[in-house]
């Protein structure tokens, strides 16, 4: 039994770990009234204004990106532990897991904050994947979701009708014309 409960809770251990090395010593004070960050790491305290923040990205688990596409994703035991990658204008890069500030409910304090989605949300430093707002992540779905009923509709076209839309571009959507090439694309290669 104490097996099945260790190896159900690793990837919490390995989490809580990895945010207790980085996280140790370290303490956060949010005055959204002044407009300040506090940060003090090892004994070292250090004033931002909120403005001076150049990028703010939200790791969270793939239970959230639920928010986005409704996928019904379940709830998993570490879904709820995540990080702020939180850069400033002079280099300064910190790594502020929620267990120090609890942000996973709340409005982002930056107003540009970005998300990226994990299944195991690890503090991972040398990760270069862009990450997106919701706003784009919900465009990005969006105009996949309508590419991909043009190409449905599209796909029973002739050859001759499909370079008369792609000839005529501005007449029709983005999307159309995305699907179009799409399927062209798969005439020539098949």
């Amino acid at each position: 039994m104490s097996v099945i409960f260790l190896i159900y809770n690793l990837p919490n251990f390995i989490i809580y770990f990895n945010y207790y090395k980085e996280n140790k010593n370290t303490k956060i004070k949010i005055d959204t009234k002044n407009n300040s960050i506090g940060i003090v790491k090892n004994g070292v305290l250090k004033q931002y204004k909120i403005t001076e923040i150049k990028s703010s990205i939200y790791h969270l688990g793939i239970y959230y990106k639920n928010r986005i596409d409704n996928a019904m994703r379940w709830k998993m035991i570490n879904s709820d532990l995540a990080y702020w990658d939180l850069e400033f204008n002079n280099g300064d890069r910190y790594y502020i897991s929620n267990l120090i500030v609890d942000f996973l409910h709340d409005e982002p304090i930056v107003e540009n904050t970005k998300y990226r989605f994990r299944m195991f949300q690890y503090i991972n430093k040398s990760d270069s994947k862009e990450a997106l707002t919701l706003k784009q992540e919900l465009e990005r779905k969006k105009e996949k979701s309508q590419t991909e009923k043009f190409v449905e509709k599209f796909k029973t076209k002739s050859e001759t009708e499909l370079n008369e839309i792609l000839a005529n571009k501005s007449k029709y959507q983005k999307e159309a014309v995305k699907a179009v090439k799409i399927i062209m694309g798969n005439k020539n290669v098949g």
